[in-house]
């Protein structure tokens, strides 16, 4: 009896203590998860902190960024401004067409826009970012239409250089004017003709200068020109040149204004040595007296 009765006690105990080693089994398990997701929940917060520090700081760079870009864009404006103050100065100097302030101002063109690449951020950074990209698309459309207006006042520029250039517009030599353009009589026929230029008098080997730019399309010898010159020029201008004592170009020589081309001189049918001088425009004579000195504002395109 009293043998069962340990055997019974024998087996309980054992049973007993496998149970306790069960239950602190489950109860390290347990623990061990608890740590295991503690030091996860540590280790995920710890990179969210990060993330959420850098971001904050990338945050402030990029208000510190836009502040910049800001100002730039203020100090760009201001240059762009003083750009157009110089185009109205030249554009009045030279007699070119001013631009209105109001079509200027409309140069800026477009509709602002939201871009909604920063709509979840701080409402107050997404709206600087909206503006300032606002107002770099406007300095954009500005800069293009001022780029436009610019590169007409060069064309026009370079055409008024051009066209100075080619347009007869100086003295032919130097020497008083012996005879006008118009009807006269004739000092050798002592009839009544029109005078297609002017004759300007010297001594014998004066220079005579082209009065533009050109290309020498004839030189020769006629029975009234005496040794002539004649040189066509751009926008339909031609000038000639007679009564000459020695000619110093060729045909088909392109020469500059003011450049020497012959001596004056008493060939053909002349009084005394002198130059005559004729301007044609699109093959019609012109008054060479109203192109002396000319100024270069004071030239201008016109029709034929």
């Amino acid at each position: 009896m009293a043998e069962n009765e340990t055997k019974s006690e024998s087996k309980q105990e054992k049973y007993i203590s496998r149970r306790s080693w069960y239950v602190l089994l489950s109860l390290i398990l347990v623990l061990t998860m608890l740590l295991a997701g503690s030091v996860w929940f540590i280790i995920d917060n710890y990179h969210k902190y990060r993330l959420a520090s850098e971001t904050l700081s990338e945050n402030k760079l990029l208000k510190e960024k836009f502040t910049g870009l800001s100002a730039e864009i203020d100090s760009l404006t201001a240059r762009l401004k003083t750009m157009e103050e110089w185009e109205d100065s030249i554009r009045k100097e030279y007699n070119l067409k001013e631009i209105n302030k109001d079509i200027r101002q409309m140069g800026l063109g477009g509709l602002p826009f939201i871009d909604t690449t920063f709509s979840k951020s701080e409402a107050a950074f997404n709206l600087n970012y909206n503006l300032t990209l606002n107002r770099l698309n406007q300095l954009q459309s500005k800069v293009d239409f001022n780029y436009n207006s610019h590169k007409e006042v060069l064309e026009q520029l370079q055409l008024q250089e051009e066209l100075y250039l080619s347009t007869p517009s100086i003295y032919p030599t130097y020497g008083r004017i012996s005879e006008a353009f118009g009807w006269r009589t004739h000092p050798l026929t002592k009839r009544r003709n029109f005078h297609n230029g002017l004759d300007f008098a010297n001594m014998v080997g004066t220079p005579i200068y082209a009065t533009a730019q050109g290309k020498v399309v004839e030189v020769g010898r006629k029975k009234y020109f005496g040794r002539y010159i004649t040189i066509k020029h751009k926008f339909g201008y031609t000038t000639k040149y007679a009564h000459l004592h020695k000619i110093l170009v060729n045909k088909g020589d392109t020469v500059k204004r003011g450049e020497i081309i012959a001596e004056m001189g008493n060939t053909g049918r002349s009084t005394g040595a002198h130059l005559h001088y004729e301007i044609l425009r699109y093959g019609r004579r012109r008054n060479p007296y109203n192109y002396l000195n000319k100024q270069k504002q004071e030239i201008v395109v016109t029709q034929k």
